[in-house]
């Protein structure tokens, strides 16, 4: 019997998912539900390492204290918009499908 139980042919795994893309499994919540989370960790961590490297920069170019930081914040600002689109609509995208494309 044991012998059985190791030829027995399995039933081969799906291919993994792309990066980025949330498989649910039967019994677990919904995939959108799950991928939420990580698309805002994901525009979090962008616009954060973003603020830092500019305000880096703004540091060796010799502004100091509260004015880098204000600068570093308006500049990081205006690149984050075109820099994390495709995150920003991806949770609208996920917000949409959440609430059956209301508003």
């Amino acid at each position: 019997m044991e012998l059985r139980k190791r030829l027995t042919v399995r039933p081969r795994r799906a291919a993994a998912a792309p990066p980025g893309v949330t498989v649910a499994s039967p019994g677990a919540p919904a995939a959108r539900e799950r991928g939420l989370l990580g698309i805002n960790l994901r525009y979090f961590a962008l616009r954060a390492v973003l603020f830092g490297v500019v305000l880096a920069v703004v540091l060796l170019l010799g502004a100091g204290g509260f004015l880098a930081f204000v600068l570093a914040l308006v500049v990081s600002g205006l690149m984050s918009y075109p820099l994390a689109l495709r995150q920003r609509r991806a949770v609208v995208a996920v917000m949409e499908n959440r609430h059956g494309g209301r508003r």
